[in-house]
């Protein structure tokens, strides 16, 4: 019974995290993801714009741990950036880019705590892992 308490106060304690990455991270997410969408010359500023929105949407959802949500987000995103005729891979970069920035942060600015950098980590961990598990089923 203990143990089940302690795993439902540390998948807790997760949820919170990851809304607090969120909300921290979401001007840090933004700056990455409109700049990549910048670069891509052939969709218009319009597209540009749209597709950068929607992928920041994403990210949220995902830190969040709103999977059902952000697999949607993903799937729209997916057909938008086809549309485009940006190529799949497009979206696979940026999140990549998008991950390796955020595990940056939360290394650096945890290093005085080790708890939150394990439930910080722990939450990037599990964002990671449900990416792959969208990609995969792509």
């Amino acid at each position: 019974m203990k143990r089940h308490a302690g795993r439902m106060m540390r998948t807790s304690i997760f949820g919170l995290a990851g809304r607090e990455i969120a909300r921290w991270s979401e001007p840090l997410v933004a700056d990455l993801v409109y700049d990549s969408y910048r670069r891509c010359k052939q969709a218009s500023l319009e597209a540009q714009l749209g597709l950068a929105r929607l992928h920041c949407r994403f990210w949220r959802k995902l830190l969040e741990g709103d999977t059902p949500t952000a697999r949607q987000l993903r799937s729209e995103l997916a057909a938008a950036v086809t549309a485009q005729e940006l190529g799949d891979d497009s979206i696979d970069a940026i999140d990549t880019e998008v991950l390796e920035e955020l595990l940056s942060v939360v290394m650096r600015c945890n290093q005085h705590s080790r708890a939150t950098a394990e439930d910080d980590g722990m939450t990037l961990v599990r964002a990671a892992s449900k990416l792959g598990e969208m990609r995969k089923a792509a």
